[in-house]
């Protein structure tokens, strides 16, 4: 948190300029999203642009909050850092959106336009957080290449998880009405996890398997996945409380699949050195 406290200004910028950047090419380039559901309150009052812009304001700052917590043990340049992290939250929100598409019957083409808009502008804010707020620690060098174990446990405990959630846990879904859609856009956001884990796994000795899948199941990925999941709220009339069971069985299953992962790699890498 020293970095924050000593360049909180600058990362304030940082958040503004990407909200504002956001909002702008929300204007220019995204239309009006119509939903086969009925509309939340606010929208019914016609404040959907703010209720988002603070929204979006809530994102962007818990995004920069992360980044700044993180980027110290990620290995490369100021502007490698930037690039690995906007592009790994970039690519998510791209792809969850998707899931809108899914659900409420919107058009495809209008979703991916926002997702696009979105996804950009968190480029946008990680670099400039990496380059006015980043480190360019060279020395800290990756401790070893993970194996295939995260490329295959993780979306197989992100599936598990979804299709407990769909069946179990009866989340607003499409499963049953587009099942081979759902299935493929479930596999396709736990794949994405795992190379989101593989490009910000933070390269230190002095934690515990559970302790690095906390901090990227809860942290890294459970803090934006949170409030992105709460947008909804601002334009659909939705139960909160399945809202938060959905992101949190989401949560809890991508941390259980990273502690897997963690667990299988240490002991590989202390079997090769006992060898």
């Amino acid at each position: 948190m020293t970095t924050f406290k000593c360049n909180y200004w600058k990362v304030i910028i940082c958040i503004i300029v990407g909200v504002f950047a956001d909002v702008i090419l929300h204007i220019l380039f995204v239309p009006r999203v119509y939903y086969n559901f009925p509309p939340s309150i606010l929208a019914e009052k016609g404040l959907i642009l703010p209720a988002a812009t603070a929204m979006l304001i809530v994102l962007f700052t818990t995004v920069a909050i992360v980044f700044v917590l993180i980027q110290k043990y990620l290995p490369g340049t100021k502007v490698v850092k930037g690039w690995r992290f906007g592009l790994s939250f970039g690519i998510l929100t791209f792809l969850a959106i998707i899931e809108m598409n899914l659900v409420f019957d919107s058009r495809l083409l209008n979703e991916l336009r926002g997702g696009a808009a979105d996804g950009a502008s968190l480029v946008l804010l990680a670099l400039m957080l990496s380059l006015m707020t980043g480190t360019g620690n060279l020395n800290v060098k990756e401790q070893h290449r993970l194996s295939w174990k995260p490329f295959v446990l993780v979306p197989l405990f992100f599936l598990a998880g979804r299709y407990c959630s769909y069946a179990l846990v009866l989340i607003l879904s499409a499963y049953t009405q587009k099942p081979w859609e759902t299935f493929f856009w479930t596999l396709g956001i736990g794949i994405w996890l795992s190379v989101m884990y593989r490009l910000l796994r933070e390269e230190r000795n002095d934690v515990t398997a559970i302790v690095r899948a906390l901090r990227f199941g809860c942290l890294t990925f459970g803090s934006y996945w949170l409030i992105y999941n709460l947008f909804v709220l601002v334009y659909l009339e939705m139960s909160v409380v399945e809202l938060f069971l959905r992101i949190l069985v989401d949560i809890v299953f991508v941390t259980a699949g990273i502690w897997i992962v963690e667990v299988m790699e240490r002991r590989t890498v202390l079997s090769r050195k006992t060898a």
